[in-house]
């Protein structure tokens, strides 16, 4: 038993640990609103919910960016590669012409 309740306070722990900075200032508000008992409470207030949805979203626009970021360097090094491969045929073409 005291097994499990460590394993869940650790668990608790590393939950608390990923909090967002939003969702940390919404804790620390709630907090001082007297909305929770103490920023270390398990129950969340209406704050420190609204930081998790914002920092949620703030880390989801990140990770659209840095697809949308991937996206265009592939486009980028495909067009390079395209660019490459017709300034080499226009090199044969020339060296073809000169008579080589």
């Amino acid at each position: 038993m005291k097994q499990r309740i460590t394993i869940f306070t650790a668990c608790l722990l590393g939950l608390a640990a990923c909090d967002g900075p939003q969702e940390d200032r919404g804790e620390v508000t709630d907090n001082a609103a007297g909305v929770v008992s103490s920023e270390d409470a398990i129950e969340s207030g209406p704050n420190e919910t609204l930081g998790e949805a914002r920092d949620d979203a703030a880390e989801s626009a990140n990770e659209a960016r840095e697809a949308q970021a991937d996206a265009l360097e592939d486009q980028a090094d495909q067009a390079r590669e395209e660019a490459d491969q017709r300034a080499e045929a226009l090199e044969d073409q020339a060296e073809k012409a000169r008579g080589r």
